[in-house]
């Protein structure tokens, strides 16, 4: 079992450059699993998200509670239309970068993401991503 990052769900979901080169990737993997954090990076893009997890056979972890991670998932994606209206640009997401790595640390999984150097200050993590080609 491992854990996805963000990035990788979306550029399945989205159909992204890198999407290809992930489903290959992830297709010897027997079960994938994200926690709440990601589930709520997702909304701003795709309200439908968790049904859509469900479809492909993506286990969610919601160990700190389903009502809260959805909570988090709604404000953000308020948070991402305000700024994207107000000009600022797409809005940062590090905090969900730790709740991520953490959440594969303590679980003892490797994490895949197509952005390891976010993963720069977790020690005891396993990072898998794409080779550079």
């Amino acid at each position: 079992m491992i854990c996805l990052d963000t990035n990788a769900i979306l550029a399945l979901r989205f159909q992204e450059d890198s999407a290809e080169a992930v489903a290959r990737f992830l297709d010897s993997v027997p079960q994938m699993v994200v926690c709440g954090p990601v589930v709520a990076e997702l909304m701003p893009r795709d309200p439908q998200a968790e049904e859509w997890l469900s479809e492909t056979g993506i286990g969610v972890d919601w160990t700190l509670g389903r009502a809260v991670w959805r909570k988090v998932g709604e404000l953000h994606r308020e948070y991402a239309a305000r700024r994207r209206r107000s000009g600022g640009g797409m809005p940062r997401r590090i905090l969900t970068d730790y709740l991520i790595g953490a959440h594969a640390e303590i679980s003892g999984l490797p994490l895949f993401t197509l952005n390891p150097s976010d993963y720069v200050p977790f020690n005891d993590l396993k990072i898998l991503t794409l080779r550079k080609e």
